[in-house]
């Protein structure tokens, strides 16, 4: 394993062991099994480390978003695939998921920062898919920021309690439930 991953591994483990405020430097050091030069070449800073850590995390869960739509998906099928994928991610990465929401919460990211161009791409990537599906009459034409919230924010919202268990279980009529809700909150009105 490269230095790099090797320390975004350890960091992994230990701001989710001590929180982002009491992890030191020195414990993801250790952790990793680097010297300080190494440390401090790849991650001049803590915030730096989160930064970095919050990106290369943010990266394997929009792969796994994205991967529900492709080009030849039908909306409906999109934002309930996306919603499909979001829960697979955190039902199979709950540590990840749970650094995210920390991480974020904690107020350890700088503003700015990596986890920032990583975030705003996938929000384009996400919004230009959006905009295909309205263009083509399959979705409602929302501003953005509100399409996000209608379809994302029951499942952000029970993904922090989700986290808190090591092994969390989300039931297949919960999953549906929120997949119908997404899509209903974005599906086009009915003709008046």
């Amino acid at each position: 394993m490269a230095t790099k991953e090797a320390i975004l591994d350890a960091a992994t483990g230990v701001f989710l062991a001590q929180g982002f405020a009491a992890a030191s430097m020195d414990q993801i050091r250790q952790a990793a099994g680097v010297s300080n030069g190494s440390l401090y070449h790849h991650f001049p800073t803590k915030a730096a480390l989160a930064d970095a850590l919050y990106a290369h995390t943010l990266r394997g869960f929009h792969a796994q978003m994205f991967a529900a739509i492709g080009p030849r998906t039908s909306a409906q099928n999109g934002v309930k695939g996306l919603i499909r994928a979001y829960v697979q991610w955190v039902l199979a990465h709950p540590g990840p998921a749970r650094l995210l929401h920390d991480l974020r919460a904690g107020g350890a990211l700088t503003a700015g920062g990596e986890w920032a161009g990583t975030n705003a791409e996938g929000f384009g990537r996400l919004a230009q898919w959006v905009a295909t599906q309205v263009q083509a009459g399959q979705m409602r034409d929302l501003p953005f920021g509100l399409w996000m919230a209608l379809v994302f924010a029951p499942v952000m919202a029970l993904t922090r309690q989700w986290v808190t268990d090591p092994a969390p279980v989300v039931p297949p009529k919960v999953r549906a439930a929120l997949e119908h809700a997404a899509w209903m909150a974005v599906a086009p009105l009915p003709p008046s």
